[in-house]
C-alpha cells in the first residue's frame, strides 16, 4: 500500500521529536557533553563513570541502537522472505542492518567500557577513531541505497559510462 502523506508527516515529526528529546537531555542534566578528544565537536563525556552517565547511556543505547536494530532486522528479514517467495532479489537486506552495526557498534562499545572503566588511558585519536566511523553513516547509507537499487544503479552506470544497462543483464547481476 502507498504511504499517505500524513503517516509520513507523523512519520517525520515523531523522527524529530525522537533526535530533540535524546539530544537535549545532556543539557537539562541526564548524561553529559564535553569536547571529542580532538576537539572538533562535542560527545557524551567519557570520563564520567556516575550514575547518571550510565543510566543515560544504557537508555540511550536500548532506545537509539538496539530497538532500531531489532526493527530493522525484523522488517528486512520480512523483505528477504518476500524476496525468496517470488524469487525477485533487488536489494541485500541484510546489509543496512550491517552497516548500522559496523558503523556504531565501535562507538558503542567505548561508550560502554567508559561506562565500566576508565578510558583516557586510551589515545585521544584512538578514542576519535570510533566517532569518526558513527559520522561516515549517513554516506554510507546513501551509497548502501542508492547502489543496491537496480533502477539507481542503471542510472550511475549510464551517467558514467553513457552505456545504459539492460535489464536482462541487470536481473543477471543481482541473482
Amino acid at each position: 500500500s502507498k504511504l499517505q502523506w500524513s503517516t509520513a508527516i507523523s512519520m517525520m515529526v515523531f523522527a524529530w521529536l525522537f533526535a530533540a528529546f535524546w539530544s537535549v537531555m545532556p543539557l537539562l542534566g541526564w548524561g553529559e557533553y564535553d569536547y571529542e578528544p580532538l576537539r572538533t565537536c562535542c560527545t557524551l563525556d567519557y570520563s564520567k563513570g556516575d550514575r547518571n552517565y550510565v543510566t543515560f547511556l544504557f537508555a540511550l543505547s536500548i532506545f537509539n541502537f538496539m530497538i532500531p536494530g531489532f526493527i530493522m532486522l525484523t522488517a528486512y528479514q520480512s523483505i528477504h522472505h518476500k524476496f525468496k517467495k517470488s524469487g525477485h532479489y533487488k536489494f541485500n537486506t541484510g546489509l543496512p542492518l550491517k552497516t548500522l552495526v559496523i558503523c556504531w557498534g565501535p562507538y558503542c562499545l567505548l561508550s560502554f567500557y567508559a561506562a565500566v572503566e576508565n578510558v583516557m588511558f586510551i589515545s585521544p585519536k584512538y578514542r576519535m577513531i570510533p566517532a569518526v566511523i558513527a559520522k561516515t553513516v549517513p554516506t554510507v547509507d546513501a551509497f548502501v541505497y542508492a547502489l543496491g537499487n537496480e533502477n539507481y544503479r542503471g542510472g550511475i552506470w549510464q551517467f558514467l559510462t553513457g552505456q545504459k544497462i539492460e535489464k536482462a543483464e541487470v536481473d543477471n547481476k543481482t541473482k
